[in-house]
């Protein structure tokens, strides 16, 4: 009975705040007969759903009018065509099932300020909408996302049941430190606690069975941090491994694509029909499938054990082909 109270209680102060009304903490504890305590905490309760729903919507406190009051977010109000650029590169990434997809896409055109604009809008994006195809996992990310980041804001390992890709399940008490997205895909990066290998372990979010964050807390050294935007220029295809320092050659009509895969990339010196590149990545199982990729037009010189390994793959691979 007293939950169905609060539920009702909470329900009538937010149709106030829709009015247009301000609630004063005093008269609204002595109206509703509770704690100018409680007050508090059901209008905290309000301001916590409306930054959930991304209704462009708050609560606060008015020192002229004593009391509290429902107010638009400066995001309010973004102009459409910004609007459909977003909607157009989350439509693109195919991140989220069709359900949550929609609810973004319908969140963020709430918005919109221009009427006139949301007919564009609404034609565009609909028309993708209507033969969106989620990716095969299905699952749903958006909770899962929030939970994890607010772990690591909150710096709390975390409990997590991981199905691998040959769908063996192993439990697992985790430092979240980042999380990134790529190739359609969200990931965790975070590092097991108490295991001997010092570098971190990337999971797949749509393979997390399970997730709860503990109490207990941890801490980083400064030196130890890891910046997300150093990790999105060093990662490739989410591999991760040891700091490697890689040189190669790229014969092709501009060196700009290279350059785009690789942030951090630089160019050593120009040559007859190209350019030499040198780039930094963790590992080098994930780059070496965008330099695959590219065919003839790369050729790997340093390091040197890695140059010998891609030879054999190209050798193997030409061996399949003489086979057919």
């Amino acid at each position: 009975m007293e939950k169905w109270e609060q539920i009702h209680r909470v329900l009538q102060l937010y149709d106030q705040l829709r009015n247009g009304e301000t609630i004063n903490k005093s008269e609204a504890a002595t109206r509703l007969a509770v704690s100018m305590r409680t007050i508090q905490r059901d209008i905290s309760n309000i301001q916590e759903h409306l930054a959930n729903s991304f209704s462009g919507q708050t609560v606060e406190y008015d020192a002229i009018k004593k009391g509290y009051v429902l107010t638009e977010s400066t995001i309010k109000g973004m102009p459409a065509k910004v609007v459909l650029i977003i909607a157009k590169i989350l439509l693109e990434s195919r991140a989220l099932n069709a359900k949550e997809m929609k609810w973004v896409i319908d969140s963020l055109l709430t918005y919109s300020k221009r009427g006139d604009e949301k007919s564009i809008y609404t034609a565009i994006v609909g028309n993708e909408l209507l033969h969106y195809r989620p990716l095969q996992h299905n699952q749903p990310l958006i909770e899962l996302v929030w939970n994890i980041a607010e772990s690591i804001q909150k710096k709390r390992f975390i409990d997590i049941i991981y199905e691998r890709m040959d769908h063996q399940q192993k439990q697992h008490i985790a430092k979240p430190v980042a999380i990134l997205f790529s190739e359609y895909y969200f990931y965790l990066i975070a590092f097991i606690k108490d295991s001997e290998h010092p570098s971190p372990i990337i999971f797949r979010l749509d393979r997390i069975r399970s997730f709860k964050q503990l109490d207990e807390k941890f801490s980083f050294a400064e030196k130890d941090r890891l910046e997300e935007g150093i990790l999105r220029q060093r990662i490739q295809f989410m591999y991760t491994g040891t700091l490697v320092r890689l040189q190669f050659k790229f014969r092709g009509v501009t060196v700009t694509p290279v350059l785009d895969r690789f942030p951090n990339g630089k160019i050593i010196k120009t040559i007859d029909d190209g350019w030499l590149v040198e780039v930094e990545v963790y590992g080098t199982a994930g780059c070496m499938m965008w330099l695959l990729s590219q065919g003839d037009k790369v050729e790997v010189i340093y390091p040197v054990d890695l140059r010998e390994h891609m030879k054999q793959l190209i050798e193997n691979m030409l061996y399949r082909y003489k086979e057919a």
